[in-house]
């Protein structure tokens, strides 16, 4: 498995308790990293991303709730909601991935850690904000 793909499945998990479990960030990556044997280059990318997308939350939720039509956040799985927000994060912040590549990796994700038709609406979804990102650029 790629160290990238990861990253991002470690952000996603720690993602997933910030939402269940309300703590600061800071502290649910210290206690995730004193339980998980991860190396350095692993937990820079994965905090990067978490840290990143809990930065710009409001913003990425604007742009998932404008394009997930009929879909509030708050009736989506929470799995779901926090892969989407993750390539979310990757799509319009980090300019060195390409979208593609993001949006592979969270439909690869979300095979992974999430219901069967989960794969088919997360493409989606991020296929839309990919499309509304290069019409913005």
């Amino acid at each position: 498995m790629p160290s990238r793909r990861q990253s991002r499945i470690v952000a996603m998990q720690m993602l997933y308790q910030i939402h269940l479990t309300g703590e600061p960030i800071q502290l649910v990556i210290e206690q995730f990293w004193q339980s998980q044997e991860i190396s350095a280059e692993l937990r820079l990318f994965a905090q990067q991303l978490l840290e990143g997308t809990t930065s710009n939350l409001e913003t990425i939720d604007v742009e998932l709730q404008a394009t997930s039509k009929n879909w509030k956040l708050h009736r989506m799985p929470l799995v779901d909601l926090c892969i989407l927000r993750i390539a979310t994060y990757e799509i319009l912040y980090i300019n060195e991935i390409d979208a593609a590549t993001s949006i592979n990796e969270a439909v690869e994700i979300a095979k992974s850690y999430s219901t069967p038709n989960s794969p088919k609406f997360v493409n989606g979804v991020l296929d839309n904000i990919r499309k509304r990102h290069q019409e913005l650029q």
